[in-house]
């Protein structure tokens, strides 16, 4: 197995007006910013409608050719053209074998957001709780046979955050995984995770792994009590087993690891002293190794490994700008993320609000570019 050519991010991504956020090969996610309350997008001969939600709206199109270029023309309900989008689908993995969503930092139990906790909500029903919901919702109906919940499920691990879990769990209709991130094991908490987490049918257990067709999934602890930081290395014993297998794996973390043994951007992740050598000896037992961490509250792409060759992603948060979930398929030829925003405009409504968090700033840190957010590992 191998990785395309590398590809290297640049710290902030460039924003636009009307974009496609996510696209696989047979489906492409545009974002259209209007004044109007319904929005049509024109490609390959359909009208699809999409509300507007806080001046946006999330629009899915489906059914689109492998592979393939498209021009996508928006406009009014009156016919008024307002922009133009290329949209290119990606190459075919071939016979799709398994399908899987994450989420991360949904931090059930907060009410606010920004620099000074400013951006604050009007809705009858907590933000968290309704980002995580549609986001379980929508990762369901695109065919999700499992979800992996990758840490800061709640904001402080108080009891009513995970009384607010329970909620958010309750009609949940596939199998579903969690490990703790720091906002889960805070000093102020009320419950461990382990408690929380069954509360939630869930077992206590520092990795969990689920094998599905063609990828064994695993998720691993780096949480350390009262800290923010990330450990690694503590289960690499048993990582080592988990992927001695003759199939892709896919690592959930919820710390990122660091490209330097200091921390140099907030928060601190897992030191590079403490995770690349970790990397390294996973990858020289099985090179079909896929990596994904929450935390950073932003979209990025790394490679990591011998000859770098391990993708290692960064996803943003569910619970604010983008709000996201990630999806990804394993096909014949290799595995894919698509990191999808969340549709639903009770969502929206909220994750647009959070835009404007560090007086703008926070969505050229959070959203990432296309390539950051979709991204193949495939055979040569």
């Amino acid at each position: 197995m191998s990785s395309p050519r590398r590809r290297v991010s640049a710290p902030f991504s460039a924003l636009v007006d009307n974009e496609v956020f996510a696209v696989d090969e047979r489906s492409a996610q545009l974002i259209v910013r209007s004044t109007a309350d319904v929005v049509i997008i024109d490609i390959d001969g359909r009208q699809i409608p999409g509300q507007t939600s806080q001046g946006v709206a999330v629009i899915n199109v489906s059914d689109l050719d492998a592979d393939t270029s498209y021009r996508a023309t928006i406009r009014t309900e009156s016919g008024e053209e307002l922009d133009t989008v290329e949209v290119r689908t990606r190459p075919t993995l071939g016979p799709i074998r398994a399908r899987f969503a994450t989420i991360s930092d949904v931090h059930l139990g907060t009410d606010s957001f920004g620099g000074g906790r400013s951006i604050t909500d009007d809705h009858n029903e907590p933000y968290p709780l309704r980002c995580g919901r549609s986001a379980i919702t929508e990762a369901s109906d695109w065919g999700a046979e499992v979800l992996l919940v990758k840490g800061d499920l709640t904001d402080t691990g108080a009891a009513s955050d995970w009384d607010l879990a329970q909620e958010m769990f309750a009609d949940i209709t596939i199998p579903f995984m969690f490990t703790p991130g720091n906002h889960d094991v805070w000093k102020s908490r009320d419950l461990e995770p382990a408690v929380g987490a069954g509360l939630l049918g869930l077992p206590d257990a520092p990795l969990h792994f689920h094998d599905l067709d063609g990828v064994r999934l695993v998720l691993a602890d780096t949480s350390k009590p009262n800290r923010g930081t990330g450990d690694l290395a503590r289960n690499a014993e048993a990582l080592k087993e988990l992927v001695s297998v003759d199939q892709r794996v896919f690592l959930g973390l919820h710390h990122n690891i660091q490209r330097a043994p200091v921390t140099w951007f907030w928060p601190p992740g897992i030191p590079s002293t403490n995770a690349l050598p970790v990397v390294e000896s996973l990858a020289s037992i099985n090179p079909a190794l896929f990596i994904s961490s929450g935390h950073t509250h932003r979209n990025r792409v790394h490679w990591l490994g011998p000859g770098e060759q391990i993708p290692f992603t960064e996803v943003s948060a569910t619970s604010d700008y983008p709000g996201v979930w990630a999806a990804y398929e394993v096909g014949e030829r290799g595995i894919r993320q698509t990191v999808r925003r969340i549709a639903d405009p009770d969502a929206t409504s909220w994750t647009e609000k959070t835009r404007a968090a560090l007086f703008g700033v926070w969505p050229r840190w959070s959203q990432g570019r296309l390539a950051d957010r979709c991204v193949d590992l495939v055979d040569e």
